[in-house]
């Protein structure tokens, strides 16, 4: 069941370990407006299926969005909005599309796991919005490359 709030998440993840006074973000992946697709997104993660994610460093900027460090912390929300569980990034870089790795794309937990089908999802989900930016998608367009882990659960 989530917890009652984000804080209130945080705050009993605090009680269990010594974040030497670290802060949250919240966080859920996919489109706030197409819940089902957050929940299954969340869902992943929470199962262990999906434990990286790959977005356009255009995306960050555009939107004017911290680009994730190693060491950040996010309270992962579900489909409702609800919190599930803190996230840790555990690595973070800036890598061409074409150079993003097949581990890595089988770690996004999405499609049949493999570089190819990776990109061809990926091509399709990131060109409307670098078009929205006025940029395209070329092999050399940089991503952030994020993996996270798990480190805390709701009860």
């Amino acid at each position: 069941m989530p917890a009652q709030s984000a804080e209130q998440l945080w705050k009993d993840f605090n009680e269990t370990t010594n974040t030497n006074g670290a802060s949250y973000q919240t966080r859920w992946f996919g489109e706030q407006n197409k819940p089902a697709k957050v929940q299954a997104l969340t869902d992943a993660i929470l199962s262990g299926a999906k434990t990286a994610t790959t977005t356009p460093l255009d995306s960050y900027t555009a939107e004017q969005v911290a680009i994730p460090q190693v060491g950040d912390y996010n309270v992962l929300l579900n489909g409702d909005m609800k919190p599930v569980a803190i996230l840790k990034t555990v690595v973070s870089e800036l890598i061409p599309f074409y150079r993003i790795s097949g581990e890595h794309a089988y770690h996004e937990g999405d499609g049949d796991g493999t570089i190819g089908d990776w990109r061809k999802r990926k091509t399709e989900e990131f060109t409307p919005a670098l078009e929205e930016h006025g940029a395209a998608l070329t092999p050399d367009t940089p991503m952030v490359s994020e993996v996270f882990e798990i480190v805390f659960r709701a009860d």
